[in-house]
């Protein structure tokens, strides 16, 4: 009984996993853009290279441009975000980003993001980017933090149309592993007159997963822009309509394993007998134990879900302000189907 509800709930969790977008781009502006593109409005007029040191508050709790990895959470509590990144003139970047959990059972930065890239502009008519983020993890957060551990992300924006078209991919993988015991116990008939005999011994089930994970991103939107007169601060508004087309491939390897405790290994030693009737038992009321079961699905390559983002930003000098919230609707099922995401980011750049 216990393997099968083992493998129904591997199968309900699987289920529901499948039924979630990925790689969705939550701040569709993102801030290093924007950056961009008030130091060359109301800064220098030449590429400049810059640091950018920020905090920032979400119910995120994985990924600041991967809501597939997000969906991976089990809490919907609140995360602290410091950044540190820098940017070279040449559209070269490195971040770094800390996912500072906060709340009442426990608290502590559950894994952290490190994050190169590169983004250029041709003849201001299109932006690229490409970004490559790796996750590492804390051993203490792991019913909390995301399975995911590599994360591609590429895209491409035309800019000259007042709706701005992009298209984005995305590629990610990871693995997670969960463990349980279970404390047990056989009884071996013995002939009369000797009593039964009653061996106890614990049985650990491992359920390890790898995700491998592609999609493609279709947006539309339309920045708005304003300036104060002094040109000192400078305000951003960004709305974005958003598809997305998902297949998620996971590979499972399940296995169960009966440990007997130091007592009853030394028992057994010197009763070769018994040892066999042990295990033969084992093997009729256990069928499945100490073995090794891999399995291996796919779903199909869909339009999965409807997004919209609502990005905003103001600066005031070298500081900025950054709001955004991200709404999702889950088109292929009938119950689970709306997502919301908020972030705030707040920093300077210097």
């Amino acid at each position: 009984m216990k393997h099968f509800f083992l493998f129904l709930l591997l199968g309900v969790s699987l289920g529901a996993s499948a039924q979630l977008p990925d790689t969705i781009p939550l701040n569709t502006d993102s801030i290093e853009r924007e950056l961009d593109a008030f130091l060359k409005l109301y800064g220098p007029k030449k590429e400049q290279s810059y640091f950018l040191v920020g905090a920032g508050l979400s119910n995120i709790q994985s990924s600041l441009s991967n809501l597939a990895l997000n969906a991976q959470q089990q809490s919907r509590g609140v995360t602290l975000l410091p950044t540190l990144q820098y940017m070279h003139k040449s559209g070269l970047n490195l971040s770094y980003t800390g996912y500072l959990l906060t709340s009442r059972e426990t608290s502590g930065f559950m894994q952290h993001a490190l994050t190169p890239g590169f983004e250029f502009s041709r003849q201001k008519h299109f932006d690229f980017g490409l970004y490559y983020t790796r996750f590492l993890g804390n051993n203490r957060f792991d019913e909390f933090s995301s399975p995911y551990r590599n994360d591609w992300y590429a895209y491409a924006e035309y800019k000259r149309w007042y709706l701005q078209p992009s298209l984005a991919l995305g590629y990610s993988t990871g693995r997670f592993t969960e463990t349980s015991k279970t404390d047990s116990s056989i009884r071996i008939p013995l002939p009369f007159p000797r009593p039964d005999t009653l061996i106890r011994f614990s049985i650990y089930d491992t359920l390890s997963i790898g995700l491998r994970d592609f999609s493609v991103i279709f947006t539309l939107r339309h920045q708005y822009q304003w300036a104060s007169h002094n040109r000192k601060t400078y305000y951003t508004f960004t709305p974005a309509l958003l598809l997305f087309f998902l297949q998620n491939r996971y590979e499972v390897e399940y296995t169960s394993v009966s440990v007997l405790d130091p007592r009853t290994r030394i028992f057994l030693q010197n009763r070769p007998l018994l040892r066999d009737q042990l295990v033969r038992q084992l093997q009729q009321q256990f069928p499945g134990l100490n073995q090794t079961r891999n399995f291996l699905g796919s779903t199909d390559f869909n339009l999965q879900s409807l997004g919209l983002s609502l990005d905003a930003a103001v600066y005031w000098g070298k500081w900025y302000l950054n709001p955004n919230l991200y709404i999702d609707y889950y088109l292929l099922s009938s119950t689970g189907k709306w997502t919301g995401f908020f972030q705030l980011q707040t920093g300077f750049f210097f």
